[in-house]
């Protein structure tokens, strides 16, 4: 497994508010997209159903999730995003449809989406 981040824009799928740009952390360890809450709630996106997911300490929990429309290398799509804790990192997970055209993921199709150069602080930047 690997990470990096990656600029995308983020929007809600109704159109009620402008996208923002947010800067994910890119783990091909994560399954889905996720967003702090907070930065979900600015955009007017409430928690539409809940799925079940596993935690790297191996913790099963159940998060709430929407649909956001994600836009990467000007490709949009609609896409399944959990509300994080408050303060969490923004994460795009390797199954996002955005990082590859036929929604494989990371590393499995030649794709324009590549690492980024990476100082030790942006790791801790948040969302």
């Amino acid at each position: 497994m690997s990470t990096f981040t990656y600029p995308a824009l983020v929007a809600n799928p109704r159109g009620n508010s402008p996208p923002v740009e947010v800067k994910f952390l890119v783990d091909t360890g994560a399954m889905f997209t996720c967003l702090p809450t907070p930065q979900l709630e600015i955009l007017g996106l409430a928690p539409q159903w809940r799925v079940p997911i596993m935690l790297a300490d191996g913790r099963q929990e159940e998060w709430a999730a929407t649909e956001i429309l994600l836009t990467i290398n000007g490709r949009a799509l609609h896409t399944t995003c959990l509300f994080g804790p408050p303060g969490s990192l923004a994460l795009l997970g390797a199954v996002s449809p955005a990082l590859s055209p036929e929604g494989r993921g990371v590393g499995t199709l030649p794709l324009p989406l590549a690492p980024s150069p990476l100082s030790s602080p942006s790791l801790g930047e948040r969302g």
